[in-house]
């Protein structure tokens, strides 16, 4: 089995339900995040509700980012015996 042939996905799909979900096309039946959004957000916003999860997710993952840069941060002061 080649590379690309073994390799799952991490995909954004519109539920029958309604909601989105973020899941690994290995596992489609357990999702990693699931967001509802309301009728009435719904109405608020003119963007497509995969539009919406998807700038949730994407600023889920860029703040993931920021914790870990500010805990290497953190941790290399520690070790460095530095105060702030």
């Amino acid at each position: 089995m080649s590379e690309s042939q073994n390799e799952s996905r991490i995909e954004l799909v519109q539920l029958a339900n309604g909601d989105i979900a973020l899941r690994n096309s290995d596992n489609p039946d357990e999702p990693l995040v699931v967001i509802t959004i309301s009728d009435k957000v719904e109405d608020l916003m003119p963007m497509d509700k995969i539009d919406i999860a998807q700038s949730m997710v994407e600023a889920g993952i860029e703040r993931y980012r920021d914790i870990q840069v500010e805990r290497v941060e953190e941790s290399q002061t520690v070790n460095s015996g530095l105060l702030h």
